[in-house]
């Protein structure tokens, strides 16, 4: 079967693209508020010693061990509401109101007694296995769902032409609203009031993917077509860790979430300590970087339609995010820093436009063509797994150069710093140092590793997919 017969058009509204893509905004609100400010909320503002925050994440993957790969195969059962509602739609809409009050718990935790910081360890563990369990619930079933909404690759690359935008506007958002409500002279109310804000902004965004997370009649009927529930839960695991396309795609994919976990986790400290602003004005950071991804994607889509190669656009944009990232580590002014954020947006443009639309449903497809079961939840429940172990990874990175550096917790500003190192006899230098290899070496070095495995060993040629396509066809999938 060819790739125009495979590629027939649209079978959806403009809406249903614009509504799906929309999911972006609630899921990157949260996950940007978190990965930005979560670590520095607790370390800089509570006091809480690094030790402790990456035992919380550490037990956290734990829980992530048993939570996501059960939920994401428990969801795939039908159930009495299948035929009415969907497999996904009723899961999705249990889900919304818990996990977006999360972001409002974990900001909201009480400051650390030095005698006694096991509350606050405790409360920062909670939270986010409340955030996880209602997260991976939402986000399993509307992953699931994109590749059966969305079955060719023009569909795909439609819904590309809506999701990068959304999700980057999403990223914005994520970016510049939280220190907007950060206040330098009230700082752990100001964190308590941004956590208040940014969850009732992410309840309210959960209203405008509803629509688009609605199962078509054609999708709830193939729910009933072949082997629809024939994998055990260990059979399941078993087959996603058999399959190649996963297993590298995981590891890229956790290259890329880790690069971009440590530079926009280390904003505040760039801000705060080498450029010496008040917090909140990484805001700055964030819009330069963003304005350059904006304006980068549309190209990035218009190559990959131009050469018809998923694999290779994305390993060229991996290469050219590497690249850009180590000149950051040395920059001297405001001026030259800036400069290279807007050219590493625009190299972000290019994995940012690919990943979850277009690479991962390839993915998927080939999961399914490969067991001949249409069951996805349990590869996105191992996904969602190993995905949370990003988390884990840069803070653990961070949390091991600041201790390496002797960066003392609880200091909020520069002056604050250099009082604190030279109490502890260090060197405040070394401590910067520490700062700018997390910003630009330390990530490109991630992101070009990850590159290069996935240019490599990734299995899905253009061949690779249209024959999956054509074999789901067969299947009725």
């Amino acid at each position: 079967m060819s790739e125009t017969e495979l590629d027939t058009g649209s079978k959806h509204p403009w809406w249903r693209y614009a509504s799906n893509s929309s999911f972006q905004i609630t899921a990157t609100v949260i996950g940007a508020t978190q990965a930005i400010y979560l670590y520095y909320f607790y370390f800089n503002v509570l006091g809480l010693e690094p030790g402790l925050i990456v035992l919380a994440l550490t037990i956290f993957t734990i829980y992530d061990a048993i939570n996501d790969p059960i939920i994401g195969f428990l969801v795939d059962r039908n159930t009495r509401l299948t035929k009415r509602w969907g497999r996904r739609f009723p899961w999705i809409v249990i889900g919304i109101v818990p996990w977006t009050l999360s972001l409002f718990l974990i900001f909201t935790a009480p400051t650390v007694n030095p005698a006694n910081p096991w509350p606050v360890f405790f409360w920062l563990f909670g939270s986010l296995i409340l955030m996880d369990t209602f997260g991976t619930l939402v986000g399993i079933n509307v992953s699931a769902l994109r590749p059966d909404l969305f079955r060719t690759e023009k569909e795909r690359q439609k819904l590309t032409w809506w999701w990068t935008p959304l999700d980057m506007i999403a990223q914005a958002l994520g970016f510049i609203l939280p220190p907007l409500f950060i206040n330098p002279s009230a700082l752990k109310a100001s964190y308590g009031l941004m956590g208040t804000m940014m969850s009732i902004i992410c309840l309210i965004s959960a209203v405008l993917f509803l629509p688009g997370t609605t199962e078509t009649k054609v999708v709830k009927e193939r729910y009933f077509t072949g082997k629809y529930e024939s994998f055990s839960f260990f059979s399941g695991m078993k087959e996603v860790l058999k399959s190649k396309s996963f297993i590298v795609f995981f590891i890229t994919l956790t290259a890329f979430n880790m690069t971009i976990n440590l530079l926009m986790g280390n904003a505040p400290f760039v801000n705060t300590f080498l450029l010496r602003y008040a917090a909140g004005d990484e805001i700055i950071i964030f819009v330069i970087f963003m304005v350059g991804a904006f304006i980068a994607f549309p190209f990035w889509i218009l190559y990959l339609k131009k050469i018809k190669n998923n694999k290779k656009v994305l390993a060229i944009g991996g290469l050219a995010l590497g690249i850009t990232l180590f000149p950051l580590s040395f920059f001297q002014t405001e001026i030259d820093l800036y400069i290279m954020l807007f050219i590493l947006g625009v190299a972000m443009g290019s994995m940012w436009a690919f990943f979850y639309t277009i690479i991962q449903a390839s993915v998927i497809d080939d999961f399914v063509a490969s067991t001949r079961k249409n069951q996805k939840g349990i590869l996105l429940g191992v996904s969602t797994l190993l995905g949370r172990l990003v988390a884990t990874l840069d803070e653990g990175v961070m949390a091991l150069v600041h201790t390496t550096t002797g960066f003392p917790a609880g200091s909020e500003d520069y002056a604050g710093l250099v009082t604190a190192v030279n109490a502890a006899g260090g060197d405040v230098n070394l401590v910067l140092l520490g700062i700018r290899l997390l910003f630009g070496i330390i990530p490109s070095i991630v992101i070009i590793v990850g590159t290069f495995v996935f240019w490599k060993y990734f299995p899905l040629t253009q061949d690779k997919v249209l024959e999956n396509k054509r074999i789901l066809e067969e299947l009725g999938f």
